[in-house]
């Protein structure tokens, strides 16, 4: 809320309030001339309709998965958008923040109970979308239109799709076909009014060194929403 709109319940006139800070203290008795001169006491009810507000949301930021040490949980930040900043980004997505690193003020008695640390948050001022793959890896020449119908066309073009991914792992066939269906997604049903979720759920299992984290990994590497998880350290 940047300007609080009041109304008094006696006289009917509207009362401002600038708002610079998180929180406020709201008016309560009318500041208008009749008021004071008639000293009715007029009361002052807060009109939300009349009322200036600004786009406000804060957001939980976390440390990406292969920067975090073994063995430790992924680090988080509070990051606050205001105006046109906000709704830029959706959950899972990686993002580039640009904006000031601040501690977090409070009032009244927490205050007084927060000691010498305090909570701190970016103000953010620029919010950037990000892609997951290196650099490195996005130097290859996409393919256009018509190249892609053409290969869609073809008769192993399932084959070449799946043996695509994590193409330095020999072998596997069946288990990227399988990875590939969960990278494309499922369609969502409804028999019988009831809604079933499309979503592929894959459970690998085998003996150790056999590339099952590794192609997960690409998985991750290649989706644009995806939370790679291991049991030495994760949260999601």
């Amino acid at each position: 809320m940047i300007v609080a709109t009041y109304t008094c319940d006696q006289c009917g006139a509207e009362s401002y309030q600038p708002i610079s800070s998180a929180t406020f203290l709201p008016l309560v008795m009318c500041p208008s001339v009749e008021c004071q001169r008639n000293k009715s006491g007029g009361r002052l009810y807060l009109q939300t309709r009349g009322s200036r507000f600004m786009k406000y949301q804060e957001i939980k930021i976390q440390e990406c998965n292969d920067q975090v040490p073994v063995g430790n949980i992924p680090r988080s930040m509070t990051v606050i958008t205001r105006g046109e900043v906000t709704r830029l980004t959706s959950p899972g997505d990686h993002v580039l923040v640009t904006g000031i690193y601040l501690p977090m003020v409070k009032t009244g008695f927490k205050q007084i109970t927060q000691g010498l640390l305090s909570e701190t948050f970016v103000e953010a001022h620029r919010i950037m979308r990000v892609k997951k793959i290196d650099d490195e890896e996005e130097e290859g020449t996409e393919l256009t239109e018509d190249e892609i119908i053409g290969l869609s066309q073809e008769d192993d073009f399932y084959e070449k799709l799946a043996s695509s991914l994590a193409p330095e792992i020999f072998g596997h066939e069946d288990i990227k076909k399988a990875l590939l269906l969960l990278l494309v997604g499922g369609v969502d049903c409804t028999p019988h009014g009831m809604k079933i979720r499309g979503n592929i759920n894959i459970c690998l299992m085998g003996d150790p060194s056999v590339a099952k984290s590794q192609l997960l990994s690409y998985i991750d590497r290649i989706a644009p929403r995806s939370q790679y998880t291991t049991g030495r350290g994760s949260s999601v």
